[in-house]
């Protein structure tokens, strides 16, 4: 069973920057929100909308991690299981021993980064170095402990990087959808103890964490870049349903509604709450409060919502809807910078008791468009925890 890698940090991760394209590009420009965002909230470097955030773009510092996450239930955790089990016996020793991890490695499991694996470094395997036996057995797994829409999700964001290789000005031979996508699995996978299956890669995380029958999807970030592109005579957009759901909802606010949602505590350029965000600190809400909204305009928050939780199977995806609906009235809904779907640094949040989501339209340096970068996390059950420590 492997120990943790050295996330790469420092001069190195400023080396590996400069020679890797794409998002990574942008990323490594503004890893963290703006200074605005950091000065206007008054935080400091190290907390939200400070230095070291998002993109992971320092060093990643592990939290202890409990196993007592607030989750409503529902979880399919025995045909995750069989399908985990399935995809490690396909595995040769030599192979399994660079997949399997102990549950306890904290640092590990909190090792994800929208950045691609050439700049941080992902545990276990990744899908290039695997068998087409392997990688569908892989492939599996994600297929049970996901909605078809999740799934979908998953594929059509790595046929984005695909896409980003053959189309960037500076090139970006790193990116695909198989050598940049890594798989791994902490804890032995059963129907009662608590375990983890982690994959992910440039612009996708997903850390799926049971413990009977709980789950937690969270943290989980999607993004794209392109956030459109023909593949085999068809249009893919891998964020179309959050992307319209979180611009919808805000369009809907009547100019008295907007104004009171617009954040004041300064403007961001990418996202608060990403990687290396696990300290259980969140900023003070703010914004507009669900509760004064009209039942139509409370419609679009579940529906925002609805394009997140539902990336999880369906019946447990089904009990985490329930959980943040009974929540909405104490929930807040927000924006900065702009509200344009194409405008550059449009930023929408949704931060209630328990979930927090964030959008952000950010620049490119490989295209001449944005692109998505997104983040879901459940304040009661990252991980699978209540609170890291």
């Amino acid at each position: 069973m492997r120990q943790h890698l050295k996330v790469t940090s420092g001069a190195l991760l400023s080396t590996v920057l400069v020679l890797v394209a794409g998002c990574s590009s942008d990323d490594a420009a503004s890893p963290a929100p703006s200074a605005s965002a950091a000065s206007a909230s008054g935080r400091g470097p190290g907390g939200p909308g400070g230095q070291g955030g998002p993109g992971g773009g320092g060093q990643i510092t592990a939290v202890n991690l409990n196993t007592n996450g607030v989750s409503p239930g529902g979880a399919n955790t025995a045909a995750v299981v069989q399908a985990t089990n399935a995809f490690l016996a396909s595995l040769d020793a030599t192979t399994r021993d660079k997949v399997e991890y102990a549950f306890t490695e904290n640092k590990a499991r909190q090792t994800w980064s929208n950045f691609p694996a050439t700049a941080v470094a992902r545990e276990g395997i990744a899908m290039a170095d695997l068998t087409a036996d392997q990688q569908k057995a892989a492939d599996a797994v994600l297929a049970v402990a996901l909605s078809p829409a999740g799934a979908q999700q998953d594929a059509n964001i790595r046929s984005s990087d695909d896409e980003l290789s053959r189309i960037s000005e500076q090139g970006a031979s790193d990116f695909g959808a198989l050598k940049d996508y890594f798989i791994a699995v902490y804890g032995t996978p059963s129907a009662t103890e608590p375990f983890m299956v982690q994959f992910g890669g440039h612009h996708l995380a997903r850390t799926l964490t049971y413990n009977g029958d709980k789950v937690s999807q969270t943290p989980q970030f999607v993004g794209t870049e392109p956030t459109s592109f023909q593949k085999d005579g068809a249009t893919v957009e891998p964020l179309k349903a959050e992307a319209t759901a979180m611009f919808g909802m805000i369009a809907a606010l009547s100019a008295e509604q907007k104004d009171t949602a617009k954040f004041t505590s300064g403007t961001f350029d990418d996202l608060l709450m990403g990687p290396g965000k696990d300290t259980g600190v969140f900023p003070t809400p703010e914004g507009l409060q669900v509760s004064a909204l009209t039942a139509e305009q409370k419609k679009l928050v579940t529906t925002a919502i609805q394009t997140y939780t539902g990336d999880l199977a369906d019946a447990a995806a089904t009990k985490l809807l329930a959980k943040y609906t009974s929540e909405l009235d104490q929930t807040r809904i927000g924006w900065s910078n702009n509200t344009g779907p194409t405008d550059e640094n449009s930023y929408i949040r949704i931060d209630g008791p328990s979930v927090w989501i964030e959008f952000i339209n950010t620049r490119s340096q490989s295209t001449p468009d944005i692109h998505y970068h997104s983040v879901y996390r459940d304040k009661t059950n990252d991980y699978g925890s209540t609170k890291p420590s």
